[in-house]
């Protein structure tokens, strides 16, 4: 019997296993990190960037402590998974700002990280050909083709496209290679299901695909599982700290307003001036304080109250009239001789 028990029980465990439990994790494809709004990135950037408004775009995300020379999308490396190529960065915000937003070059700021809730794998735009692979941020949709302009591709070999990419390494707005290429921007929404669970609406951006690139390199690229990928990129702690209630629900950390830059707030608003006695109008009845004049406005504060009317006190035979007095006067008489 108890041989039975366990043998039950390790089948239930293998039911349940890993697998089972992990399948909320896959649907979340980003390392188990769900956005719903833009709010949701506001405090777990902060600690490395600010938050600036630029005009074009609204509230921004600027890295801090990045070189002049910096741009999105050359520290990292190329990963060919199910959703298409996927971009790995160990850079500590990487994991929203290379897979959910645009990045867009500003005269003042330079690069802005511009937040959306949509998950890609890359958000980028490719150029392919004459030997050569290259990508570009894809700019915020509606303020301009949604293609990257040509001087901001960086580009590397075919053959060494797997290969780690930084920024000393690429070719930037190269005018040659440039009209030796084609553009290929076929990214499309898709629902993809991970391992056999329920899909969810994802972005695809498969780029020069894997034909060429498995050509030039000489070697057989197999895709990787888009959850399995997603999970080496570092997440930060709050954001890992999503926990499945009893209920099954999920909590979020506490989101906060991000501190704008200084010169982008506006003017702070006036101190609220002191309170003003409340006044209301008050008829004065005639005869009381001299002849009537309208309406008196008057203090609530101050406002008497208002006393009933006096009843008239009447004088000494008020009341009786002259009839009465002559009355009176025929008694006297009568007693007279």
């Amino acid at each position: 019997m108890k041989t039975f028990l366990k043998v039950l029980a390790i089948g239930l465990l293998g039911c349940f296993g890993p697998g089972a439990f992990n399948t909320r994790a896959d649907l979340e494809v980003g390392a188990t990190v769900q956005i719903n709004a833009r709010a949701d990135f506001y405090a777990p950037l902060t600690p490395q960037g600010s938050w600036v408004e630029v005009s074009s775009y609204g509230r921004c995300w600027r890295p801090a402590g990045i070189a002049v020379e910096w741009r999105p999308y050359c520290e990292g490396y190329w990963v060919w998974t199910d959703c298409g190529w996927y971009w790995h960065s160990d850079e500590p915000w990487a994991w929203a700002c290379y897979h959910y937003g645009y990045w867009a070059h500003d005269s003042g700021y330079g690069w802005v990280w511009v937040p959306d809730v949509v998950w890609g794998p890359a958000w980028v735009s490719w150029r392919v050909g004459g030997g050569y692979v290259g990508w570009a941020p894809l700019p915020p949709p509606g303020f301009s083709v949604h293609v990257a302009a040509p001087s901001l591709f960086v580009f590397v070999e075919t053959g060494r496209f797997t290969e780690p990419v930084r920024s000393r390494t690429v070719i930037v707005n190269n005018t040659t290679i440039i009209e030796r290429t084609k553009v290929i921007n076929n990214m499309k929404r898709a629902d993809r299901a991970v391992d056999g669970s329920a899909s969810r609406r994802v972005m695809i951006n498969e780029g020069p695909g894997i034909e060429p690139i498995q050509k030039a390199t000489g070697k057989k690229i197999d895709a990787v599982r888009i959850g399995d990928v997603a999970r080496r990129t570092p997440v930060p702690e709050a954001v890992k700290q999503k926990q499945l209630e009893p209920s099954g629900r999920k909590t979020s950390p506490a989101v906060q307003q991000p501190a704008v830059r200084e010169q982008q707030k506006p003017a702070s608003k006036p101190e609220r001036p002191a309170a003003v006695p409340e006044f209301q109008p008050r008829s004065v009845p005639p005869g009381q304080g001299g002849p009537p004049r309208g309406n008196e406005i008057v203090p609530r504060s101050v406002q008497p109250p208002l006393a009933p009317p006096a009843r008239p006190v009447e004088p000494p035979g008020q009341g009786k009239g002259p009839e009465h007095d002559k009355d009176k006067g025929h008694e006297k008489d009568k007693g007279r001789p």
